[in-house]
């Protein structure tokens, strides 16, 4: 994949942000340009943090503080699903068979508990409440996310938008239940995976949604391989979704 130097520019909390790294150049697949949106997403967070420090108060989320990654739908775009599928398919064995195993489990425990069709998005979500109660009852499962090794991630570089931008300043136990505690979380100035589903919208020719991360390789295989597109395109619409 032939790549050329970016350089970026953001203005975030009133400061201006230069992120210079790398980029996909011609056709490619959108989950290609995730690198450079994780690169540039995390130059954004680093300054909402210092904003957040500025007011003295710091963030609570650590290495061993895993409770986000034990219960939490953990939503995740299309493109991050086909690209976790990938790097799933590349991890040597036994290594690769063990994370399989693990998401064939949360499929099953979905299947079980008559929740699978409805976060895969097999069937519509017919009203705020019902979505109230689906993420509920999908919390109660404690479906811990097959990525987790001895409270950390074990995919720290690749974790999704969701996972770099939920932060939070309040303790970390409250984490074990965020539907009943009052849990405050970090402002992040931007939404990309939000912006994300916009930008691959026109290359899929269909309306994207977030599926939970456990549901990654389920997605990617009940798909038709990704559509590509112009990669400066797709990454301009990107940063346009951020504003």
């Amino acid at each position: 994949m032939p790549t050329q130097p970016a350089r970026i520019a953001l203005s975030v909390l009133g400061q201006s942000l230069v992120v210079e790294a790398d980029a996909p150049t011609g056709t490619v697949r959108v989950e290609e340009l995730l690198p450079l949106m994780y690169a540039v997403d995390n130059a954004i967070i680093d300054v909402a943090v210092k904003a957040i420090e500025s007011d003295g108060r710091n963030v609570s989320c650590c290495k061993g503080c895993s409770a986000c990654c034990r219960a939490q739908p953990v939503p995740i775009t299309p493109p991050e699903a086909f690209a976790l599928a990938q790097l799933v398919d590349a991890l040597p064995e036994p290594r690769r068979s063990e994370v399989r195993a693990r998401f064939a489990d949360r499929v099953a425990r979905l299947q079980a508990a008559g929740l699978f069709d409805l976060f895969l998005r097999l069937v519509p979500v017919t009203s705020n409440e019902r979505a109230r109660t689906a993420a509920s009852d999908y919390f109660h499962l404690g479906l811990v996310c097959p990525f987790l090794e001895n409270d950390a991630c074990s995919i720290h570089p690749h974790r999704p938008f969701v996972c770099r931008q939920y932060l939070v300043t309040s303790p970390a136990e409250l984490c074990n239940d965020p539907l009943a505690n009052p849990v405050e979380v970090v402002p992040i100035p931007v939404r990309p995976a939000r912006a994300l589903l916009a930008a691959a919208e026109p290359v899929a020719g269909e309306a994207q949604l977030t599926i939970p991360l456990v549901l990654a390789l389920e997605y990617a295989e009940r798909q038709p391989q990704p559509r590509t597109g112009d990669a400066d395109t797709i990454l301009q619409q990107w940063l346009q979704g951020l504003n």
